[in-house]
């Protein structure tokens, strides 16, 4: 994930039916063997609202087609473009008249060589080792008001140049990584009813950044090293938030959003032993506002410290079991403090101060929390199925629960019956959420 605030939880919750997706996407051709490759995916979705004033609705309504073209030459030269067109009905941001969207998802051009493989253009760059909560995640974003159970479809990239180098012609188990995004995508919430002061203007989302400005440019860097049974890799990166966080104008009264600059440094690993697949991921996240000498200390998120432990295995032939235990330290934790001759913008403050810690997750100093799956798929089968929770357990726990059942008629064409189930502590995250709890349909079909 992205390091995901309020949507750590959400951020896992969507990551697990990623790889039933990956069949739309064009493969990975092998140098010297020059090739074009056309597929995609048409799918569409039904959500319905479970509980609230709502109960009984749509929340959305969408059809999309995604159109994946990818052509390698024998040089190593490449392309690839990936289309998106989605028609809504009905959408979490346009509950009440159709609504369309088309976007360019992925677009650059490539060259891989002989331990060298260098992309430039519009991409997608996921960093990271455990399963929807990626502290190292430092260049996507996602879209949260775009309802789907595949995190892919909610991932945005931006335009960048991203460049690899293994070593020894490609054998080493070395490896050196560095991107530099020419802009930042941002990462839309989905935000709690009532969680900002009424009677006030709102702006909900940030402007999106002009690419290759001084103020838009993101860096990274990754040294990564892999053998069979374990790897690992050490990353830094200098940018700016994904999450928006909200700011009062003291002159208008009025709430915008900032998406502050930002440095990190992190790490992931992975091992493998006997059945058992074990996963940790850690990074230290830097706010230029997240300190505790900044005017806006208490007010906007502090440093903090994510880190994912996790461990899978598979149970039997047709059950595979993971559970993570997550943990974030906010290192310049502190209550907020207002001192505005003003009693009203003090009240203001406050409130939206209460709203960012509420929405980005920094509630209390320490925030543990857990994720358990089971997931069952067999080939002798048309059918499969999962249970995920997550939930945090300490000082007002709050959940999200999601079954959900699929069934495979015909090769490349997969129906899914599921539901989002938020619940606890309505001054928590997850518990905030209840009345976004949602059943939905899916139906895909790959080409």
């Amino acid at each position: 994930m992205k390091r995901c605030g309020l949507h750590v939880a959400i951020c896992s919750i969507f990551a697990f039916n990623a790889p039933a997706f990956s069949k739309s996407r064009a493969r990975d051709l092998p140098l010297g063997n020059g090739n074009t490759n056309l597929s995609g995916r048409i799918y569409t979705d039904q959500y319905l609202f479970l509980r609230g004033p709502s109960e009984g609705t749509l929340e959305q309504s969408s059809f999309s087609a995604w159109l994946d073209f990818d052509t390698h030459s024998e040089s190593g030269l490449g392309l690839r473009a990936i289309g998106q067109f989605d028609a809504f009905y009905r959408s979490v941001l346009n509950p009440v008249e159709p609504s369309f969207n088309a976007q360019l998802r992925e677009g650059y051009v490539s060259y891989l060589g002989t331990g060298t493989e260098i992309k430039i253009g519009q991409q997608i760059i996921p960093w990271g080792k455990s399963d929807g909560v990626n502290p190292t995640d430092y260049f996507t974003a996602k879209d949260y008001t775009l309802l789907n159970p595949d995190d892919e479809v909610r991932r945005k990239g931006a335009l960048a140049a991203n460049i690899s180098f293994t070593p020894k012609q490609g054998t080493s188990p070395v490896t050196f990584q560095f991107v530099a995004q020419a802009n930042y995508p941002q990462t839309k919430l989905l935000i709690p009813a009532g969680s900002i002061p009424a009677g006030i203007s709102f702006q909900r989302y940030p402007d999106a950044p002009i690419p290759f400005q001084r103020s838009s440019f993101e860096f990274g860097g990754k040294i990564s090293f892999q053998k069979p049974d374990f790897d690992f890799s050490i990353s830094a990166f200098t940018g700016y938030s994904h999450f928006p966080q909200y700011i009062v104008d003291s002159a208008s009264l009025s709430v915008r959003p900032i998406t502050p600059a930002e440095t990190a440094v992190g790490g992931d690993a992975s091992f493998t032993l006997d059945a058992y697949i074990l996963r940790l991921e850690s990074a230290l996240h830097m706010p230029e506002n997240g300190r505790d000498t900044d005017p806006l200390a208490g007010l906007v998120q502090p440093w903090h410290w994510d880190s994912v432990v996790g461990v899978e295995r598979p149970i039997g032939d047709d059950f595979r079991a993971q559970f993570q235990f997550l943990y974030r330290w906010y290192v310049y934790y502190r209550n907020p403090t207002i001192a505005t001759p003003n009693p009203t913008l003090n009240q203001l403050i406050l409130g939206v101060a209460n709203a960012n810690a509420l929405i980005l997750n920094y509630q209390r100093q320490g925030n543990p929390g857990a994720t358990f799956r089971i997931g069952y798929s067999s080939e002798q089968s048309d059918f499969s199925a999962d249970v995920f929770l997550i939930g945090y357990f300490s000082q007002g726990q709050d959940y999200l629960v999601r079954p959900q059942i699929g069934y495979t008629p015909i090769a490349n064409l997969k129906f899914t019956l599921g539901a989002d189930v938020y619940g606890g502590d309505p001054n928590r995250p997850l518990g905030a959420l209840r009345d976004r709890s949602h059943a939905f349909f899916e139906g895909r079909y790959l080409f």
